[in-house]
């Protein structure tokens, strides 16, 4: 809620100083000439920083949701084998294992 209101208030000055500063302005970027007022220049500048915000939060929410749902399934053992045999070791002890006992 704190958030919210710190947001709200952020927003309205930004409106403000929009609004009080309608003097026209010529924002130049490599090739590209534009001329408007800055409160436009100031809304488009606030609205674009939000987007790359929202952007950057939304990419950070997909990985940590990509890494918490390769987690919730059972734990996998990280075993390293070297040869088929002692695959084929780890097999039968599994077996043994299930079955309460060898054979």
């Amino acid at each position: 809620m704190l958030l919210l209101i710190i947001l709200s208030v952020l927003l309205l000055a930004v409106a403000i100083f929009a609004l009080e500063n309608a003097q026209p302005v010529t924002v130049r970027f490599l090739y590209w000439e534009l001329q408007a007022s800055v409160a436009v220049v100031t809304l488009a500048a606030t609205a674009a920083g939000v987007l790359i915000a929202g952007l950057i939060g939304l990419v950070s929410r997909l990985r940590r949701w990509k890494r918490g749902g390769a987690t919730r399934g059972a734990p996998m053992p990280s075993v390293h084998r070297s040869s088929a045999s002692s695959s084929a070791e780890g097999i039968d002890r599994a077996r043994e294992n299930q079955s309460g006992g060898p054979g």
